[in-house]
């Protein structure tokens, strides 16, 4: 089996159908005296208007009430081993569902292996039908889905639904994400989560506040809430060239990681798509034994 296969998804119409067709009602949300939407999904903690959409693209306030505009809305589909998320030290061998949607809340959007979900591409697809699949495929070695794919927490209904769901049928679950979210979402979705891989980019306050756009402590917490609960979690730096991939900024994030969750995590270090160039892979190689150094599992992805 190929590690990983991409599954076709036809459109229902001729034309490219659009994710507004596909709405639901969103979660973490309060209402102001002015009739404007406060989003509390992640800390941006957006102000919505009547109409108006968040930082995401994916939550907008409809006539007063928060929807999501991705509710029930794929972009990607593969079928694939778990290696492949990558997680490397949970259920090997086994094959998930990898599904993906639009969204994502912070940057760099067009640089982070996640974003190949973009706003308008896909079709309608339902938890149920997620399940469906899941279990339609457990001879084939599926053991569950795989949420990834720009931010699948800003996919947090489907995600939260998806995830039920097949914990009901004993199948497992797993999430890829950089942790820019508050504690409350995070806290009742952990229940059904088996196994998470958390994206730390740098461990630079500097890097999150200019780069990315998002608050370094606030994905500090949901990491730390993560190593505290019983999901499986490894650790990935998706490497930027020129901006996160020099051997001291991967020391800088193995430091913190053996010092406050201990030499055993398991980390990758996830090379840029595309070709490298023999000096780039020879900087990679440095990250690697800097890594090393500090950490005792440390994987090429």
């Amino acid at each position: 089996m190929q590690n990983s296969a991409a599954i076709k998804l036809e459109s229902t119409n001729q034309q490219a159908a659009r994710p507004q067709v596909t709405k639901g009602e969103a979660a973490f949300g309060h209402r102001l005296p002015s009739g404007h939407l406060i989003c509390d999904l992640c800390p941006r903690f957006c102000e919505l208007a009547p109409g108006q959409r968040g930082w995401c693209q994916t939550r907008y306030n409809r006539r007063g009430r928060l929807w999501a505009a991705n509710y029930n809305w794929l972009s990607i589909l593969q079928f694939g081993r778990i290696e492949s998320v990558p997680l490397v030290e949970y259920a090997n061998g086994g094959v998930v569902l990898k599904v993906g949607s639009f969204g994502c809340n912070f940057k760099p959007q067009a640089e982070r292996e996640h974003f190949g979900a973009q706003v308008g591409s896909g079709r309608s697809f339902t938890p149920l039908d997620l399940a469906n699949i899941c279990r339609s495929l457990v001879k084939q070695g599926c053991i569950g889905a795989a949420y990834l794919f720009a931010e699948p927490l800003m996919w947090y209904e489907f995600v939260m639904q998806s995830a039920m769901l097949l914990k009901q049928c004993d199948m497992r679950n797993v999430l890829a994400t950089a942790g820019f979210v508050n504690p409350r979402p995070m806290q009742e979705l952990l229940p059904y989560l088996d196994a998470v891989r958390f994206d730390l980019f740098a461990f630079d306050s500097a890097f999150y506040r200019n780069k990315m756009q998002i608050s370094f402590a606030e994905v500090l917490i949901s990491l730390k809430l993560l190593a505290n609960s019983p999901v499986h979690l490894e650790v990935a730096t998706p490497l930027l060239p020129g901006q996160n991939d020099e051997p001291e900024d991967v020391a800088r994030i193995a430091a913190y990681l053996a010092q406050n969750y201990g030499p055993d995590i398991p980390y990758h270090l996830l090379a840029p798509a595309g070709g490298l160039n023999p000096e780039q892979k020879e900087k990679i190689m440095c990250c690697a034994d800097a890594a090393g150094s500090i950490l005792h599992r440390v994987y090429l992805s």
